[in-house]
């Protein structure tokens, strides 16, 4: 039976990228003889629900064209994730998992990764009920987060401006940290459960982390009191050398329970929720074509 691809699109990922890798996307699928039809989401959840309704009607081919936050999406409105294959054609301001992934940035190789057909094994979390394709944290990033929907301003310089703010405002969250092997205490700057190696636009908070090793990274760093050392942490951080930080604390683990001491949001691939438990398994058996 013929393969029918079918292209989840978000129009507004990426600004003005999304629509030109579409057209891409479509000329090379037509000029190669492959089937395929595009489904353009009009409001935030409703890639979920188009990955729902074809998933649940037995299609198996799904490529997510925008960024990480249509990636988070469609991953969590698969009806089985194990049932189907599924692409992804880089169209956001971040693009962190499709950068660990490997995949290639521009739209045309993307889409002849897929045509190639090959898929690998690929892990995913699953946070509290919902699927997270990359990392889920607490802490200072999710305060940044938070402050990035709140401004006015637009791409990289909001969020150097929201870093600047929490710098100098973010007070730690006490955490209990439980899995297999630990059992701890920590007042944390953040507090991260990783399967990718990088979030918020390229900062890699554990650049070791490996998608198809059917392992859960666990990443915490410890908040120390003094804006220089805050600032210092983070620089280790936009370096890529988190780990090597004194207060850092690295471990691998198939299950992992963060406990805050008050209720507080957490990031599921820059999404943010309130009122769900961070209790993270790592989740096999997902054909990404890689």
């Amino acid at each position: 039976m013929k393969k029918l691809f079918h292209i989840i699109s978000n129009p507004v990922a990426g600004k003005t990228k999304s629509e030109k890798n579409l057209q891409i996307v479509q000329d090379v699928f037509a000029q190669n003889g492959v089937a395929f039809e595009t489904h353009y989401t009009h409001y935030k959840g409703e890639a979920k629900e188009i990955a729902r309704e074809l998933t649940s009607r037995g299609e198996r081919e799904i490529v997510a064209l925008g960024g990480d936050g249509t990636l988070h999406e469609v991953l969590n409105g698969l009806a089985d994730p194990t049932a189907c294959n599924l692409g992804l054609i880089p169209s956001g301001t971040g693009n962190d998992f499709a950068e660990h992934a490997g995949l290639p940035l521009s739209a045309k190789e993307a889409a002849e990764v897929i045509l190639k057909g090959e898929t690998k094994a690929t892990d995913y979390l699953e946070v509290g009920g919902l699927r997270c394709m990359n990392v889920s944290g607490l802490g200072m990033d999710v305060d940044v987060l938070e402050r990035c929907q709140r401004g006015k301003l637009r791409g990289k310089i909001k969020y150097l401006l929201s870093l600047v703010q929490s710098m100098f405002a973010f007070k730690g969250i006490k955490v209990e940290v439980e899995s297999e092997n630990v059992k701890e205490e920590h007042n944390v700057l953040l507090a991260a459960a990783c399967n990718g190696t990088q979030f918020d636009g390229g900062i890699k908070i554990c650049p070791v982390a490996d998608s198809t090793d059917g392992k859960l990274n666990a990443v915490l760093v410890d908040f120390i009191d003094g804006k220089i050392k805050i600032i210092k942490a983070f620089i280790q951080l936009m370096k890529g050398k988190i780990l090597e930080y004194p207060t850092a604390k690295h471990f691998l683990c198939d299950t992992l329970k963060f406990t805050p001491t008050k209720p507080c949001p957490v990031q599921l691939d820059g999404e943010i929720y309130k009122d769900i438990p961070f209790i993270v398994r790592l989740k096999r058996g997902l054909h990404f074509y890689r």
